[in-house]
């Protein structure tokens, strides 16, 4: 990647001709996957409705709580037997709840060929789920397991020597829509870790701005959907290994689409087309949300500045919410994040990490779309008293863009500095403070 730019102006620096043909594609593309996340969620608020009204039938609240603790309690002796750490026992019954509900009703639809619409919506209800607790549980999951080196069983995963990624990996990734990218999202976002050359990041938008949403999936997701810009930041590295997992996740997933497509074109489209949509749009969002706050940002690698933490959330599966510890200790394991997370208040408080109770990512992304700050400012759990409007405030400064042009000045001038007489400059000495 050039050097001339703190930031590369196009994702990964992508060539410009192909950037200008790729843009009105993604443009394209973008209506379905707004289509297609409309039925999902429309599907998933009905099931979170009766899901609502099941839960006021008196008893079923407590049948409840004790079929999902016994079914954990049934688990644990195979995930003692099986895996590395038997406190992944959580990642082991996602797995297997997945493949009792949305496999069989594959394996039904591949038996009739004939698109069945009752057998389409049952695969999308146990693959995204009431309130998409189905596409939390699972993401979650494979998020995990893509932070485990060869995978949370004992026995390490064959593929991920020849693909990048294991096969509970994919597991997880290809009936969400997702092209398998373990190796994009450790050695790569958490490597660069919400900075300028994280092919992820979201430093140049505001973060309350519809517009701006729909241009960070145009111009940048579907670049990372298709992995083209992490093969990019991967190759500029000369890391072969992993500039060829990118092609792999590519080939593993289109693979499989034209197989489908050859045994019947609309259950491609359906199980495969229509979910991989859906999720190039919640993966957005997902980017979106977990590094919301540039607004301000000093250091364009203060990682903590940026980075969300959510509290008790409503949908918070393997305690996902614990975004910023996660980015501390990306090998560390998912139960000690709590834990890690008192340690950490001290430093989180001095870099200003912007921490919610009671909200799940889903929740901020609506509340910031609806530029709700007054909502937000509720759930804002601020390191020093602050009373409501001064939280308003501080919210509306922080969902800015980063001071990109800032940075790029300090990054001009340090290239043109002579390497010892720059060391002890800082790399913010030449912004303003909010």
């Amino acid at each position: 990647m050039s050097s001339d730019f703190l930031y590369p102006p196009r994702p990964a620096n992508v060539g410009r001709g192909f950037h200008c043909l790729a843009v009105p594609l993604f443009s394209l593309l973008l209506v379905f996957n707004t289509a297609a996340i409309v039925v999902i969620l429309a599907l998933s608020c009905t099931l979170q409705a009766g899901r609502r009204m099941l839960s006021w039938l008196p008893g079923m609240k407590a049948l409840g709580g004790w079929l999902v603790v016994s079914y954990h309690r049934l688990l644990q002796p195979l995930a003692d037997r099986l895996l590395k750490d038997p406190r992944d026992e959580p990642i082991l019954a996602a797995a297997i709840s997945l493949g009792l509900t949305a496999g069989p009703v594959f394996i039904a639809q591949l038996w009739l060929k004939e698109i069945s619409w009752l057998l389409v919506l049952l695969f999308y209800a146990f693959v995204y789920g009431p309130n998409i607790r189905g596409f939390v549980r699972s993401f979650s999951a494979m998020h995990q397991e893509g932070h485990v080196p060869g995978g949370i069983f004992k026995r390490s995963s064959l593929l991920d020597r020849w693909v990048g990624n294991s096969f509970l990996y994919m597991f997880f990734a290809i009936p969400m829509g997702l092209i398998p990218h373990a190796a994009a999202h450790l050695q790569q976002h958490h490597r660069e870790n919400a900075g300028p050359l994280d092919v992820y990041a979201t430093a140049r938008y505001d973060h309350a701005s519809a517009w701006d949403f729909a241009l960070y999936m145009v111009r940048e997701v579907m670049y990372q959907q298709f992995m083209v810009s992490p093969w990019l930041y991967f190759k500029s590295k000369h890391k072969r290994s992993q500039a060829r997992a990118m092609v792999m996740g590519n080939l593993v997933h289109v693979g499989l689409f034209v197989a489908l497509a050859f045994y019947s074109l609309p259950i491609a489209v359906f199980y495969m087309l229509v979910p991989w949509c859906a999720s190039n749009f919640l993966m957005g969002v997902i980017h979106w949300s977990q590094h919301a706050f540039y607004g301000g940002q000093e250091d364009p690698k203060d990682w903590m500045y940026n980075t969300v933490t959510l509290l008790e959330t409503p949908v918070n599966i393997l305690n996902e919410g614990y975004h910023a510890c996660h980015h501390h200790w990306s090998i560390g394991h998912w139960s000690e994040s709590p834990a890690l997370f008192e340690r950490l208040k001290p430093e989180l408080a001095a870099a200003g990490s912007m921490v919610f109770r009671d909200l799940s990512v889903f929740g901020l992304f609506m509340l910031l779309m609806l530029r709700r700050f007054d909502a937000l400012a509720d759930k804002l759990d601020w390191w020093q008293p602050l009373d409501h409007a001064e939280k308003v405030r501080l919210l509306q400064y922080r969902v800015r863009p980063a001071p990109i042009s800032a940075h790029e000045h300090a990054h001009r001038r340090r290239l043109a500095t002579p390497h010892d007489a720059h060391e002890s400059t800082p790399a913010h000495s030449a912004l303003g403070q909010p």
